[in-house]
């Protein structure tokens, strides 16, 4: 039996209000009611202490899951996935702020990249004649704007589609 000072029995008796009738206070109900809340305490914050170490366990494990079988991948299809083997880490664990910026050499590769679909499509459309352009509402004068995404300054202000129906011809 655990003995209880003044001070103590007061904060149980702001627990849970007790009927005061002739001075008399029931002070072993208060007693229980107390060892019963400190149970519930001890026992919720065992058991959520248990939750979370599970849970970071198999968290881990997961992780660990997926950092092998990318690791088992080739480079191909961790290219085709948008990552490299020293990215695995980062794009598992979703830990992105630590590389929150792309690397020098990824901007680099990814600049020159650009420049060569832009290359490429500027002597695509430079190939082709006027009448294959105008199909797709180009003229010579847009390519530059074209191939650079810059539509604002197309030299072909005509918006209007291509139409080669001929429905304003019609038989006599």
């Amino acid at each position: 039996m655990m003995n209880y000072n003044q001070k103590e029995l007061e904060a149980l008796a702001m627990i849970q209000p007790v009927q005061v009738t002739k001075k008399n206070v029931d002070v072993d109900a208060l007693i229980y009611r107390g060892h019963v809340l400190r149970s519930e305490y001890m026992s919720n914050g065992v058991a959520s202490f248990y939750k979370k170490v599970v849970g970071n366990f198999a968290k881990r494990q997961q992780i660990a899951a997926a950092k092998r079988s990318l690791h088992a991948m080739s480079n191909r299809e961790l290219d085709d996935l948008g990552i490299t083997r020293s990215e695995i880490d980062y794009a598992v664990e979703g830990n992105m702020d630590a590389k929150s910026a792309p690397s020098f050499w990824a901007t680099v590769k990814a600049k020159i990249a650009h420049a060569q679909k832009a290359r490429a499509g500027y002597a695509q459309l430079m190939a082709m004649d006027t009448r294959q352009l105008a199909d797709i509402g180009l003229v010579k004068g847009d390519i530059e704007a074209a191939v650079h995404g810059n539509t604002a300054f197309l030299a072909n202000d005509n918006l209007a589609h291509a139409s080669n129906n001929n429905e304003h011809r019609h038989a006599v």
